[in-house]
């Protein structure tokens, strides 16, 4: 079944013009809801109703739950804003079990928690009126830390291990941490879905309409759909997400257009008033929705599913940007079973996770985080100093691990060495240190000492004189978080890195199948 062509004309046109004048356009019309709205509707859809408790008692049961973390720190939450609200992270895992599947799609052994082959984190911002979807592609070789799963078993911390993997060490709580590690951004919940969710809310919204440049037919994951504007089944839906051999380059990282495609027109058709007003369909989400759902515990039940609903409601579509990390693929990996994966190419996956965890526009317009914006009479703030030029070959980096986290110094002083610093782990660190340093024995070094703290994401606090010695050493302590991840203080970039694409909810047009076997972006 097709639907009416988008016209190219609307939100998105509007929105790249008013952008190119250095403002959003303000948008009206009426209200738009997020993805957890469903639960809010279908709640006050019931209280109306004799059997409403009942109802919500079965709501209840249909919700699954685990352990919000594997046993490691979260990093600290964002500043607070005038109100003193912080910036709020879900993360949506989608994971790739068989389990109750009847040995349909394949790899009918896969019936335990799987992989978690879709890590998509949504950072809603203080004012709780725009967000950012950060995809993480599953295949991405990170450092993981140490998981202790539900079970009490004890996963070891990894150094460079496929990021879908963290699933199965430790459950999604161990995907949480892994995450946090990562990107530096405190986690405040999780929900994981699985084949069936896909299916069973493509259906419940009668279908999801979507629209692509050029046609797709994809043996491997069934998908057979022409170009233009087409209504996707429940089935489909699924295909349409699982596709990648005739997407993009074939990897996990083009099949982020297609489900980012998917989410964008399932989170326009959730928002829309006849769907969420109609009782039929809103009773048929909800039911769809609370079967689907693995929590974390701090979120289990539908009355505090209702109060995360309730924080989203006035995020729209069209304040929703989608961003994928920059990467690179791994065909020069020592294993040659990593030589089809990818890296998170740096700097700019750090500069990336640096704007978000600030609360920084990724798109232009306006500024929903906690620094309000100056007015125009007001002079402008300082700058913060940027980062010194130095060349990374020249300067030797001792790494001691002063925490209790094993491996970190291995790990950190790799990362270092794949931006060319010439750095080593040392032994004989100290115990329990509270805050990380970065020493530097000459006056020469200094600039030396501060790129390697602006690179670990370590505040210009950190970097002091002392030590002996031609080289600069980092002593990492509890305040450390990989992947640059530490700094509070640290330089916040100015502008999204060159080679990221920011795509938007509501934006108009087809989408991109391929492009002459190139990544698309």
């Amino acid at each position: 079944m097709t639907i009416a062509e988008p016209k190219p004309e609307g939100r998105a046109a509007a929105r790249r013009a008013a952008a190119s004048s250095g403002r959003r356009r303000k948008k009206k019309g009426r209200r738009r809801v997020l993805v957890p709205v469903l639960v809010t509707t279908g709640a006050l859809v019931l209280a109306a109703g004799g059997g409403a408790f009942l109802y919500l008692r079965h709501l209840d049961s249909n919700i699954r739950s685990d352990q919000l973390g594997a046993g490691n720190a979260a990093p600290p939450p964002g500043q607070a804003d005038a109100q003193g609200r912080v910036a709020m992270n879900v993360l949506v895992i989608g994971t790739d079990s068989r389990k109750g599947l009847g040995g349909g799609y394949g790899d009918r052994g896969n019936t335990g928690l799987g992989n978690n082959d879709v890590n998509i984190l949504l950072h809603v911002y203080p004012d709780r009126k725009a967000a950012v979807a950060l995809d993480l592609p599953r295949d991405s070789l990170v450092d993981q830390p140490k998981c202790v799963g539900k079970d009490g078993r004890t996963e070891p911390a990894r150094t460079g291990w496929p990021l879908n993997a963290a699933m199965g060490r430790g459950g999604p709580g161990c995907v949480k941490d892994t995450v946090e590690a990562v990107t530096g951004l405190k986690v405040d919940s999780w929900l994981v879905v699985n084949f069936q969710a896909v299916k069973d809310l493509t259906d419940a919204v009668d279908g999801v309409e979507v629209n692509l440049c050029s046609p797709v037919n994809d043996p491997d994951s069934h998908l057979d759909i022409p170009a233009g504007p087409y209504k996707l089944s429940g089935e489909q839906g699924l295909q349409f997400v699982r596709t990648r051999h005739t997407v993009g380059d074939g990897t996990a990282i083009g099949r982020f257009s297609m489900q980012r495609a998917y989410l964008s027109s399932l989170l326009r058709k959730l928002t829309d008033k006849g769907t969420l007003l109609n009782p039929a369909t809103a009773f048929g989400v909800v039911e769809a929705a609370t079967k689907a759902l693995t929590v974390s515990d701090n979120i289990a039940g539908t009355t505090k599913l209702v109060s995360l609903a309730t924080e989203l409601k006035d995020v729209k579509p069209a304040e929703v940007d989608f961003v994928q990390p920059p990467t690179s693929f791994t065909n020069d990996h020592p294993n040659p079973d990593f030589r089809s994966k990818n890296r998170l190419d740096q700097p700019g996956s750090n500069q990336l996770f640096a704007l978000i965890r600030a609360d920084r526009p990724l798109s232009g317009g306006e500024d929903h985080g906690a620094s309000p914006q100056p007015s125009p009479s007001a002079p402008p703030s300082p700058s913060a100093p940027p980062a010194p030029t130095v060349n990374p070959a020249t300067v030797g980096v001792t790494v001691f691990n002063g925490t209790g986290e094993g491996g970190l110094a291995t790990a950190t002083a790799e990362t270092l060495a794949k931006l060319k610093y010439k750095a080593v782990p040392g032994s004989g660190a100290p115990k329990n240190v509270a805050t990380s340093t970065v020493k530097y024995a000459r006056a020469d070094q200094r600039d030396a000492a501060r790129a390697v703290a602006a690179v670990l994401g370590l505040p210009e606090s950190a970097v002091v004189a002392g030590g002996t010695g031609s080289g600069v050493v980092v002593t990492l302590g509890a305040d450390y978080r990989p992947g640059g991840a530490a700094a509070s203080g640290a330089p916040v970039p100015t502008a999204v890195p060159t080679e990221v694409k920011v795509h938007q909810a509501d934006e108009g047009g087809c989408t991109k199948v391929k492009t002459g076997g190139a990544p698309l972006q």
